[in-house]
């Protein structure tokens, strides 16, 4: 007699899909990786694109320095430093001036009357003022009065004075000659640009 023993064991359920499960578990990281291939493929493109930004703005920065050691090379030369020393003197100077002559002309002739002329003009600088001694010639006392009104109540002069009463008449005309006075002009706006 022959018995027949079957020595194998029933598959679990676990057993029995697991073929089943392996094609989708198979599929899902095939597209996994196929993302991750994806996504690391794009960021080696961007990263390459960076680089050469990278690159080429280490070349300009490259360019630019050898500009720059050009110049200071220029700059060291001594026909170089002296045109260098002539233009900061120059624009010191610049700086330095605070009054128009031609803005003072203008406020003075507009307040000069025909019969009243300008025979002389002296600048000082007092801070933000500048003191003023004119020479003035007139055909009369009322003319010169005039003239020192018309200064006083001008926004661009000050302290408006006469220095000397004794007028110099003229020999044989009424004129009278030589009349010093003294005012102080205000720098304004348009004289201190230089217009």
């Amino acid at each position: 007699m022959r018995v027949l023993l079957n020595l194998a064991v029933p598959p679990s359920a676990h057993e029995r899909y697991a073929l089943l499960w392996a094609i989708p578990a198979t599929l899902l990281g095939v597209t996994g990786l196929t993302l991750i291939l994806m996504f690391s493929l794009r960021s080696y493109r961007e990263y390459k694109v960076v680089q050469k930004s990278v690159d080429e703005l280490q070349e300009r920065d490259n360019a630019v320095r050898g500009r720059e050691m050009a110049l200071r090379r220029q700059l060291d030369d001594p026909e170089s430093r002296r045109l260098l020393d002539d233009v900061k003197f120059v624009n010191g100077l610049i700086e330095q001036k605070q009054v128009s002559l031609t803005g003072l002309a203008a406020d003075i002739t507009e307040l000069i009357p025909d019969d009243v002329r300008l025979r002389a003009l002296d600048m000082e600088p007092e801070g933000h003022q500048q003191a003023l001694r004119f020479v003035i010639t007139g055909k009369d006392a009322k003319a010169i009065e005039r003239f020192l009104n018309n200064l006083e109540n001008s926004p661009h002069f000050r302290d408006v004075a006469i220095i000397n009463e004794g007028f110099e008449e003229a020999g044989t005309s009424s004129e009278l000659e030589n009349v010093p006075c003294t005012a102080h002009y205000i720098v304004g706006e348009r004289e201190s640009s230089g217009e």
